[in-house]
């Protein structure tokens, strides 16, 4: 920022030869020191122990709070992140699984027309799609006593017909996300076949309904629907 260590020192009340002993190294500074140096850079007292900025403050060449604050401002922003937050969650189960050799080995795509993810159990692949509740009262099901989730491609295809709606075929097993209603980053699992179809019987229904606990067929281990589907 261009300050001498006399400037930081009156910025943050501190005196000019204790900042230049914590500079070289040769005073222990105290939490409240760190907190009051912080407040006159305008950064927060993390940003000062971090010695290796993460990849998106390279990318966006801003800090972490404010790209936090960025996505703090901005409602598709957030939707877009808690989308990506339960696949990296779901990535995490399936790495555990993978540990445990319940599962031989799964793949995290993010590309349009790929599936979310393709797990490898008994030497078959199967295609998972992976997808959060509907948020607040649009997400429940009064009648139904169930939570609802839109089960659907995020476009149209660039000819602008309806493409959005999954065939029966289209994946294998369904990963639902329960933050949006239980504040917690637990999953629910159902094989497609279990699916409701829409008019069409080769579609699926766009908004399925998600008991408030699992019942057969949704499952919370996503094993005992991949041995469903096996």
């Amino acid at each position: 920022m261009g300050w001498t260590q006399e400037e930081l020192a009156e910025r943050s009340g501190l005196h000019p030869t204790y900042i230049g002993g914590i500079e070289r190294g040769q005073r222990n500074a105290t939490i409240a020191s760190f907190q009051k140096i912080a407040e006159s850079l305008d950064v927060t007292i993390a940003e000062l122990f971090r010695l290796k900025p993460h990849p998106l403050e390279k990318m966006f060449n801003a800090p972490a709070d404010d790209i936090m604050w960025a996505i703090h401002n901005g409602f598709r922003a957030q939707v877009d992140v808690k989308g990506k937050l339960a696949e990296l969650y779901l990535a995490r189960h399936l790495n555990d699984l993978k540990d445990q050799v319940l599962i031989e080995d799964f793949e995290w795509n993010d590309k349009d027309g790929v599936p979310d993810f393709i797990i490898t159990y008994k030497g078959r692949r199967y295609i998972v799609e992976c997808k959060n509740l509907r948020s607040g009262e649009a997400g429940v099901y009064k009648q139904k006593q169930s939570y609802k989730v839109e089960v659907q491609k995020t476009r149209n295809s660039k000819n602008g017909s309806n493409t959005r709606s999954y065939p029966v075929d289209h994946f294998h097993l369904l990963a639902i996300c329960m933050f949006n209603q239980t504040g917690r980053w637990d999953f629910f699992f159902i094989a497609t076949k279990q699916l409701e179809r829409s008019a069409d019987p080769n579609l699926l229904k766009v908004f399925q309904a998600v008991p408030f606990n699992p019942t057969t067929p949704w499952e919370k281990d996503i094993v005992v629907v991949l041995k469903d589907i096996e």
